[in-house]
């Protein structure tokens, strides 16, 4: 070290604030006090190495994230996947409109559609096993009292959440679902018996009392507290799933029915999910005023995921078994009878499952009620 620049250390001055700086580097031997260099780097302290997420940058643009840039969105951002759930549920709509066009096409109209209805009602109006005791239950409680309670729940969730749009969609989504099936089903779509042995009723396609069990079982789990919406998803899909079963084992409607009902119901949630995401881009903003609850940011995507599985599953096991019915299908042989009417049980279910991940995934979160605060 170079002596020359070497003094004497002096007592302290109390009074002096500079008196009190100490080096953060290599200690100087004791005794010693070395100068302190205007040039060294080590007194160059860096305040604050991140701006608050609210603060202006020098162009005018908020920087959300300092880690990745200017006008960047975090995870937790509302705006986030709002436009792949916009087209996801658009092509959700056109989908589900285009396969209940096609199922009725092929269900309602063609002897080959007719006559695997009957064999599947057939063996529900014979079955004498535990899915008739399980079902007939649930199926009772699809009335419109309970339908009213259930109702009146999702709008306090609705309301408590301080999202009345919300509360317009699901209202829209039972009526218009509700709506279209009676439509479909009384003006739209006609019933006659193309093949023999078939039983000439008057049309049911689609099921009214699934498209009701579906349509308020989605509009609980789209408002329901985040805290709980997994149990009410797990709940609700198996509330419907046994009562569209529970319509075929007691011989109300054809399997076709049920099928039809989820795809009308699926057309409007999906139709809606999108228009929620468009209103959402519209409305929420690039700012930390736009961050998402993170009490609702993922809710139930683990529910979500494990029911899809489950679902695809069960659809891809009951049509394995319905690929073991021979043809042509012989509408009094029991064996082919148990297997259809056993593919169907898969099916069904597995359809609601998909169903309701689906809407759970396309849920558009809610906005953060208090923005994060400036840090200085």
């Amino acid at each position: 070290m170079n002596t020359e620049f070497e003094t004497p250390r002096e007592p302290r001055d109390p009074r002096d604030p500079m008196d009190h700086w100490e080096p953060r580097g290599p200690q100087e031997p004791d005794g010693v006090r070395g100068p302190r260099e205007p040039d060294d780097p080590r007194h160059h302290e860096q305040r604050s190495e991140h701006r608050a997420p609210d603060a202006e940058d020098d162009r005018g643009s908020t920087r959300l994230d300092p880690e990745v840039g200017p006008g960047a969105l975090p995870p937790t951002h509302r705006r986030r996947g709002l436009i792949p759930r916009l087209l996801v549920g658009l092509l959700g709509a056109i989908a589900c409109t285009a396969l209940a066009v096609m199922l009725a096409r092929a269900a309602v109209g063609s002897a080959r559609g007719q006559r695997l209805d009957q064999l599947i009602l057939s063996a529900a109006q014979n079955d004498t096993s535990p899915i008739a005791d399980a079902v007939f239950p649930v199926l009772n409680t699809v009335t419109v009292p309970v339908v009213l309670i259930l109702l009146a729940l999702a709008a306090i969730f609705a309301l408590a959440r301080r999202r009345p749009s919300l509360l317009l969609q699901i209202l829209v989504i039972v009526a218009g679902a509700n709506i279209t099936v009676q439509v479909v089903k009384d003006v739209v779509v006609t019933r006659t018996a193309l093949a023999k042995d078939i039983d000439v009723t008057p049309n049911s396609f689609p099921s009214g009392h699934t498209a009701l069990a579906i349509s308020v079982a989605l509009a609980l789990i789209l408002v329901c507290p985040a805290r709980i919406r997994g149990l009410v998803t797990v709940l609700g899909t198996a509330w419907v799933a046994a009562a569209g079963v529970g319509t075929i084992a007691g011989g109300w409607h054809r399997p076709s029915d049920v099928l039809g009902a989820l795809l009308v119901t699926g057309a409007w949630t999906f139709l809606l999910l999108a228009i929620d995401a468009v209103f959402a881009l519209i409305r929420t903003p690039r700012t930390a005023e736009g961050l998402a609850d993170p009490r609702d940011v993922g809710s139930g995507h683990g529910v979500a995921g494990t029911l899809a599985v489950l679902g695809a599953i069960a659809i891809a096991g009951g049509m394995v078994v319905l690929a073991t019915v021979p043809t042509p299908l012989d509408l009094t042989d029991t064996g082919h009878q148990a297997r259809s009417y056993l593919a169907t049980v898969l099916v069904i279910p597995g359809c609601v499952g998909i169903l309701t991940a689906a809407a759970l995934g396309l849920r558009v979160p809610d906005q953060r009620r208090r923005p994060l605060r400036e840090v200085a």
